[in-house]
């Protein structure tokens, strides 16, 4: 059973209102007065991108939570490519708005909330059909609230509640899911399965500000678009509450490869579920950032993404960096850059220059004698050379 209304993320009291009607038609109870909540916090961003779970949606839910005599709160995440160093997550912190929550909870509402960096979080076992997966133990000492964002993703289709997950694990496991554990399974089968391992006793999708398109980060010219739905979805149950997800997106559930198909029923004074007109805006196989295309194929994961996207970044920030872009884009009319094991099917013409981007792509690279960029994920500035060297 799911549950949906409609808010916008300004005044907190209309968020924190809105997350109190939900638990009440859903019958939710916290299990412990120990709460950890789970955003998508991908990228260095602010909210209004449509990328991360909103921060006010998260300072809302702490404030309802409160009411329901929760005293500890958690917020953890692994984003993979901010994790790996810790400087950096105080810096993915800061840029999206949540370090800002937790100083105005405290300040305005002393409320103390912490954040944690859960590559670095204490670990235990779960056994899974690809072996063991170590998980942070903090899911099973504290209720544990799964709060994914609204958005496509070039990989999956979507990301939501089920996808969101994936920011429990180790940066090791990341690349193992995207990797199908060598080939016993595939991205889509490491979702699927790890959802029946964990599970947390309360998910939500922060659909507020959605992102359509070539997901799940912001593309340039005009490839991803923010849609403004001020909506909150509910549910206990991740697979329900992705299949009304898909519903409202406009996304058929045989297109996503990682989730089963269920029946999704509305709780009690749930608004109804409405599709969006129009449909969500699907991703493309490629993301253009401007002459270069960038593929990355079901192998390919979000480190390497996140690698070329601060290369393209600093590309367009740098006054040098930007002149000498609109000469490698006079002197080829297209580059193709892949990312994640490929083979020579997916490479739409070989003689256009092409270059393959991360550890991944060693062994095609060295068959077909192409530009390689070494790493795992590569270093932006190496990149740089690469491609500014062609």
């Amino acid at each position: 059973m799911i549950s949906i209304i409609h808010t916008k993320t300004k005044p907190i009291e209309e968020v924190k209102n809105a997350f109190l009607k939900l638990m009440s038609q859903l019958n939710y109870i916290p299990s412990k007065t120990r709460v950890l909540l789970k955003p998508n916090i991908v990228d260095a961003v602010k909210p209004q991108t449509a990328v991360i779970t909103d921060p006010r949606v998260i300072e809302g839910l702490i404030l309802a939570l409160k009411e329901k005599g929760v005293d500890e709160f958690v917020i953890g995440e692994n984003s993979g490519y901010f994790s790996i160093k810790k400087d950096n997550f105080r810096r993915l912190i800061k840029e999206t708005g949540y370090q800002k929550i937790v100083e105005r909870l405290k300040k305005k509402r002393g409320i103390d909330v912490k954040i944690i960096n859960l590559q670095f979080a204490e670990l235990e076992e779960y056994p899974w059909t690809y072996g063991i997966l170590k998980l942070p133990k903090i899911c099973s000492t504290h209720a544990y609230i799964n709060i994914a964002k609204m958005k496509t993703h070039q990989m999956t289709g979507v990301t939501l509640s089920m996808k969101n997950q994936k920011g429990l694990l180790l940066f090791q496991d990341k690349k193992d899911f995207h990797l199908g554990y060598d080939g016993a399974g595939s991205l889509h089968s490491c979702i699927r399965e790890y959802a029946k391992i964990i599970q947390p006793e309360l998910s939500i999708i922060d659909g507020t500000r959605a992102l359509e398109g070539t997901g799940p980060a912001t593309g340039p010219e005009n490839q991803t678009k923010v849609r403004r739905l001020d909506i909150l979805l509910a549910g206990r149950d991740m697979i329900e509450l992705d299949n009304a997800a898909c519903k409202i997106m406009g996304f058929p559930i045989e297109d996503v490869q990682h989730l089963p198909r269920k029946e999704v029923k509305l709780a009690p004074g749930s608004e109804p579920l409405i599709p969006a007109d129009p449909p969500f805006q699907k991703p493309n196989s490629y993301m253009k950032y401007g002459n270069i295309y960038l593929h990355t194929s079901s192998y390919g994961c979000t480190n390497c993404q996140m690698a070329f996207s601060r290369m393209f970044r600093k590309i367009m920030f740098t006054p040098e960096y930007i002149k000498k872009f609109h000469l490698l884009q006079e002197k080829y009319p297209r580059i193709d850059v892949f990312i994640g094991n490929t083979s020579i099917t997916e490479i739409p013409n070989l003689n256009n220059p092409v270059i393959f981007f991360g550890k991944c792509t060693r062994s095609i690279a060295d068959e077909l004698g192409k530009n390689f960029i070494p790493g795992c994920p590569p270093n932006h500035n190496k990149a740089l050379e690469v491609i500014f060297n062609l």
